[in-house]
């Protein structure tokens, strides 16, 4: 009797302290939202563990607040509900802020950014001595210009903010043939035009004069100041001298160039804003 007094004790101890244990675990975790399907930045590798540049970044932001990390891979149309409803507690996931998201979350300072490249016909470019230093006004006023893109998307709006109509592809390969060929000798797009341009080094080049950017920052449920506080203080170190983007850089400068097909960029175009 007892033996069975005494077990009943420990056990009453026992389940009595799992809540409190339990709670306590819960909150060593941070539990960060990406969407793993877009290599080389955020994937899984071939035994399925989390890797590129998010992951990095998720594990290196637990570490600076002494949290154990656990990577939710969350669809990225689901990622903002996955906050509402606590699933996860932050989104690192190269989410760019946009006046509509930020209604619904709080977003940290920029960790990344997005160029918005023009890939132009390489005699056009040459005729005209574009540079990089030329700005959108002026490239948009040079004489001759001719634009296409793709109906819908920014690539047919930018040049219209410039008062250039842009002719409409409802196809991109429709649109790169003109550009090569010369029918057309602009258009705007994102970072596959670096791409295009690897697959037309003869007929095309690449000016990156836009002013037009786009933002990628942490993103944490609204009024969740303190996990934000963190946040930034963490993003303004992986730009101090000797930050963790130094030290990145080693690993993913290579990467850098096999996606922009240039070793001209590496991990500092990435994660620089544009001047």
């Amino acid at each position: 009797m007892k033996r069975t007094g005494l077990l009943i004790i420990v056990l009453v101890i026992v389940l009595g302290a799992l809540p409190g244990c339990r709670k306590e675990s819960n909150e060593d975790i941070l539990k960060v939202g990406i969407d793993l399907k877009y290599p080389p930045f955020m994937y899984l590798d071939d035994n399925g563990v989390p890797a590129g540049l998010e992951p990095d970044l998720s594990r290196a932001f637990g570490e600076y607040l002494g949290k154990e990390v656990e990577i939710v891979n969350t669809d990225f149309s689901m990622l903002i509900a996955s906050l509402e409803t606590g699933e996860v507690d932050i989104v690192i996931s190269d989410m760019s802020v946009t006046e509509e998201r930020k209604q619904k979350l709080d977003f940290s300072t920029g960790y990344r950014y997005g160029r918005i490249p023009v890939l132009v016909n390489k005699s056009f470019y040459d005729e005209k001595e574009i540079t990089d230093e030329m700005s959108p006004e002026e490239f948009f006023a040079l004489d001759g210009l001719k634009a296409i893109g793709l109906s819908g998307t920014f690539a047919t709006t930018i040049p219209g903010d410039y008062g250039v109509e842009a002719a409409e592809a409802t196809e991109i390969a429709t649109a790169i043939i003109e550009v090569t060929t010369g029918s057309s000798n602009v258009i705007v797009g994102s970072y596959v035009i670096f791409g295009d341009h690897a697959a037309n080094p003869d007929t095309t080049e690449i000016f990156l004069g836009l002013d037009q950017y786009s933002t990628s920052a942490f993103a944490v449920k609204r009024g969740n100041t303190e996990l934000l506080e963190k946040a930034n203080e963490f993003i303004h170190t992986l730009y101090e001298d000797g930050g963790l983007y130094e030290e990145l850089a080693e690993k993913y400068d290579e990467v850098i160039h096999e996606v922009f097909f240039s070793e001209k960029y590496g991990l500092d175009f990435v994660v620089t804003k544009p001047e």
